[in-house]
């Protein structure tokens, strides 16, 4: 981890600049080298009832879990997380913590880096952890097991086909969170994913900037782009299955990796 001083900030805050860098850091990877799963892949043209041509492609949604709880990770951490999944080749789709791997009874391998957050002790305090892949750890099957015991969600949207219809983040994001937590498809023209992508390498850039004082106040922060998308998510999720007659939305008891609502940078 690098020292605190190159970051300007002081040993309290680093753990939050740290995950955030890092977190941007995938994101801007991913992007710039095309391999994250949130864009578009298999282009092909539509016609439109008007006559017009556009190119759409699918997206393919890669749903995270965490170990313990069952419950799909929120946007904020689900996002990273794939795109390390990606980056590193892992087949997985669940993660744990330290405490989940004791659980589990196995351990990190030596020199693996997870993909850190942020979450709410229960001392109201804020503190930091990293999430491990099977893949990481001395005994991935161990992991994998243990996940499979405590798997709680449905996915109840597999026949369904979201269209993402705007280039704004929250928005884009927030189709494809739904698509990963509910196990729909997912497509979006390749108009709106260039769009996306300008968007997101510029939020990338502003956050990989060593201080506040040199960052643009104008760009929003992500953290709070991938807080909204997961909240869009959510309801996109929720409204779809009302108009299908699924019924509720599956109730959700609080975990600890959703308390995780602190203020990053």
């Amino acid at each position: 981890m690098p020292d605190t001083q190159n970051f300007n900030v002081s040993k309290k805050d680093f753990a939050r600049y740290f995950i955030a860098c890092q977190r941007a850091n995938l994101i801007k990877n991913g992007l710039e080298n095309e391999t994250a799963p949130f864009l578009p892949k298999d282009i092909r043209t539509r016609t439109a009832a008007d006559g017009g041509i556009t190119f759409v492609g699918q997206l393919s949604p890669q749903p995270i879990f965490h170990a313990t709880s069952g419950m799909p990770l929120d946007a904020k951490e689900m996002i990273p997380a794939i795109l390390l999944k990606t980056e590193r080749g892992f087949e997985s789709n669940v993660v744990g913590s330290y405490g989940t791997m004791k659980k589990a009874q196995t351990a990190i391998k030596k020199g693996e880096k997870g993909v850190g957050h942020l979450f709410q002790g229960k001392d109201k305090q804020n503190h930091s952890a990293n999430y491990y892949f099977p893949e990481q750890t001395k005994q991935p099957e161990r992991l994998q097991d243990y996940a499979q015991k405590n798997m709680k969600w449905e996915q109840r949207l597999s026949n369904e086909t979201f269209q993402i219809t705007s280039p704004e983040i929250e928005e884009y994001l927030g189709t494809y969170v739904a698509a990963c937590r509910s196990g729909a498809n997912v497509e979006v023209s390749s108009d709106i994913a260039t769009q996306f992508k300008e968007k997101m390498l510029a939020v990338c850039d502003n956050e990989l900037k060593r201080t506040s004082a040199v960052r643009d106040p104008a760009i929003p922060k992500m953290s709070d782009l991938l807080f909204n998308a997961n909240i869009k998510a959510v309801e996109i999720c929720k409204n779809r299955e009302k108009e299908l007659g699924i019924g509720q939305e599956q109730k959700q008891k609080p975990q600890e990796h959703e308390r995780n609502q602190s203020v990053e940078r």
